[in-house]
């Protein structure tokens, strides 16, 4: 086995004095006989093989570079979705809760400011999750977020009765003033039942939570020892190129 490195390619093929084509060349009977053996076309040969070798090596490397930070871009996304639709979860659930400790178990118990209280940070967790969406071009996560904001569209006209509009852009806002002068009934019909707005809302959350987190696994899977496309990254490179030298 002859090993060449990049010092005996350089003597071979550089320039100066070390050159198979400098000053000293047909002094050196050894590099003579070299070449009438065949050593020096084997070298040529093997020396524009190891540039080739080094230039796609550094072409997949860019290129697995970039796929590995698409990936990770696109985890992070994933993960704000998850983050926030777990947190529309909890304060959809907050409203819709039927428990005699809930906000509309009667109209007796029935505090606005508390209920207002509520309502406001449901708006503003919908809000959130609606933001998350716009960073993630994932279709599955994407499709159940757009079955939440399809309902909201549907119950627009029955929102602004209690004081809840809804935007050109599909955010929620509330009216102070126009929720707690709102008829409990109806305010509790839309937030506080079974069927209410709110509950839909909290289970179209659940889905989106579990869509982006099942994405957010299928993606941390495919980024492990050898990345998601297979490209080994270890002490050898990414093309075993520290074994170029020999052959």
């Amino acid at each position: 086995m002859i090993r060449f490195n990049s010092y005996d390619y350089g003597g071979l093929f550089g320039t100066g004095s070390g050159s198979m084509f400098g000053s000293s060349f047909y002094s050196n009977l050894s590099q003579l006989s070299s070449i009438r053996s065949g050593a020096y076309s084997k070298a040529l040969k093997a020396y524009y093989a190891k540039n080739k070798e080094d230039q796609v090596s550094a072409r997949n490397t860019v290129a697995d570079r970039n796929r590995f930070t698409d990936t990770f871009t696109a985890g992070s996304d994933l993960a704000r979705v998850s983050r926030e639709s777990s947190e529309l979860v909890a304060s959809a659930g907050k409203l819709s809760d039927s428990g005699k400790e809930s906000l509309f178990y009667s109209r007796e118990k029935y505090d606005p400011e508390e209920a207002l209280k509520a309502v406001k940070e449901f708006a503003g967790s919908y809000n959130e999750a609606l933001d998350s969406l716009k960073g993630t071009s994932d279709r599955t996560v994407r499709n159940a977020g757009e079955s939440m904001t399809r309902m909201t569209g549907i119950m627009t006209g029955s929102l602004a009765n209690i004081g809840i509009g809804v935007g050109a852009d599909g955010r929620l806002s509330v009216n102070e003033e126009d929720f707690k002068n709102a008829d409990f009934d109806r305010v509790k019909t839309l937030l506080g039942s079974g069927g209410s707005y709110a509950r839909i809302i909290g289970s179209s959350a659940q889905r989106l939570h579990s869509a982006s987190e099942q994405q957010s696994r299928y993606l941390s899977n495919c980024t492990g020892l050898y990345g998601r496309y297979g490209s080994r990254r270890g002490y050898y490179g990414y093309s075993g190129i520290n074994f170029n030298a020999w052959f």
